[in-house]
């Protein structure tokens, strides 16, 4: 007879998660995401992190939740088209709200504004007019090409800690190079965030080929008893699965 699975205390019920929609990862984490936490999806260019993330927040939405994508890097009709190609339609999901840098841009409307303060106050009004139960930041090395950070620690610190104020889930997606072990640009975020979900690419050889194959790893998940291996997933007609041996 099998054992019943003791819940370690504080530590989230699936209900009080946002499940990452990659079939076989969620099992290996608890059920998915806690809901209010920080985490940063993080790899390198290809590694299908933008992907992903809309996916968890398309997801939410069907579900009931509203979810606020926001794209400092690509256009909104860009984007839709992207990822209604990996069959990710939002067309009818009215709680799936996506946002681009020009749209941003506009509701600032102060090119000398304090970046980092002016969008924490943009997405709080966001809040107010829209509801957020989860957001998407498309990304942070976007958002680090608008502002002059001086002092990393002291204003990544508040930065986070305005983001926490948000009372939202949030997905910070973080560029890394192939090689890099930071998963941050200032080395600071990883400390500051509540999880991290790794996505990386390897070179595979077989025979004269060599291919690219996507891997995706909880590195960090607090207040979760989470797999640490590294499995490799694929992009299906139906979403993303993990290749388990």
């Amino acid at each position: 007879m099998a054992q019943p699975r003791i819940r370690p205390v504080g530590e989230p019920r699936p209900d009080d998660r946002f499940r990452t929609c990659i079939a076989g990862l969620d099992e290996r984490m608890g059920g998915g995401i806690p809901k209010g936490f920080l985490t940063l999806l993080a790899g390198p260019v290809g590694s299908m992190k933008s992907s992903v993330a809309y996916s968890i927040a398309l997801h939410a939405a069907r579900g009931g939740a509203r979810s606020l994508y926001l794209s400092l890097e690509q256009e909104t009709e860009g984007l839709l088209a992207q990822m209604r190609s990996l069959g990710f339609d939002a067309t009818g999901v009215r709680s799936m709200h996506v946002v681009d840098l020009a749209s941003v841009r506009k509701d600032i409307a102060d090119d000398r504004a304090d970046w980092l303060d002016a969008l924490c106050v943009l997405l709080e009004r966001y809040r107010t007019e829209r509801g957020c139960d989860l957001l998407v930041l498309d990304s942070l090395d976007a958002l680090y090409s608008l502002v002059t950070i001086r002092n990393p620690r002291r204003e990544l610190f508040a930065f986070f800690q305005r983001l926490r104020g948000l009372g939202a889930t949030v997905l910070l997606i973080s560029e890394m190079a192939m090689d890099d072990r930071s998963f941050g640009k200032y080395g600071v975020e990883e400390f500051l965030s509540d999880g991290i979900v790794h996505l990386r690419l390897k070179e595979v050889e077989a025979a004269q080929v060599t291919s690219v194959r996507k891997y995706v790893g909880i590195v960090k998940m607090r207040r979760t008893r989470h797999d640490s291996d590294y499995h490799p997933f694929l992009v299906t007609p139906g979403g993303f699965e993990l290749v388990l041996e």
